[in-house]
């Protein structure tokens, strides 16, 4: 998964342990038992709303999300780059090909923020809170418009073929707020595996958003 990947790998487990984050098939394994057991996991769910990756620490802004659905603040993204930049050996350089956040333009910024005692990602279609945990979330890459899955599931849906199926050009989706070309991005996913499979989706179409939009500058 690259240099990056086993220290997120090895922050999950801490998380686990500590009962900080939980997975969606823990949230399953749940259902039917005590309510009370049931809040608390959807609660301690929604703090991958609220909580950098990386640090762990609650968001500061600007706050951006990757192809496989993280969230990070954007500073302790970038310090982390450039730490791994400094002290990576030519062998550990070579296996960053996987799932590994290397340059900013591997994340996209998000557009909706709001800064208050804490910082909340809110729908502005639905006015929905994503750190409740209620709700799902996509973030579009374009714009980094953040939008509850409510308020655009028929536009996904309806290019949900199209997306899987591009290989030559990338398939653009406006987004639902703005309007700006764009495809995206299912964010805060239950587990690893989904995380690298949805990278593994996405990253050729990120490519070829990127190629098309440096070629329209």
């Amino acid at each position: 998964m690259g240099g990056d990947g086993q220290a997120l790998s090895n922050k999950r487990r801490v998380l686990e342990s500590s009962k900080v984050f939980v997975t969606a098939d823990e949230l399953r394994k749940e259902e039917g038992k005590d309510s009370d057991a049931v809040q608390s996991i959807k609660e301690r769910n929604a703090q991958r709303w609220s909580h950098c990756t990386l640090s762990l620490e609650p968001f500061e802004i600007p706050v951006v999300f990757d192809l496989c659905g993280r969230l990070y603040s954007k500073r302790i993204l970038l310090d982390d780059i450039l730490r791994r930049k400094r002290h990576a050996t030519p062998k550990e350089k070579d296996s960053n090909s996987g799932v590994c956040i290397t340059r900013l333009s591997d994340v996209c910024e998000i557009s909706n923020i709001e800064e208050g005692e804490k910082v909340v990602i809110r729908c502005p279609l639905t006015g929905f809170d994503a750190s409740y945990g209620l709700h799902t979330f996509v973030g579009f890459w374009g714009c980094g418009h953040v939008l509850c899955v409510s308020s655009c599931e028929k536009l996904i849906k309806s290019n949900e073929t199209k997306l899987l199926d591009s290989s030559e050009e990338p398939v653009v989706i406006p987004c639902p707020f703005c309007g700006e070309d764009s495809f995206p991005v299912p964010l805060v996913l239950g587990s690893e595996d989904d995380e690298v499979e949805q990278f593994r989706r996405l990253r050729p179409l990120q490519r070829m958003f990127t190629k098309r939009k440096r070629s329209e500058k």
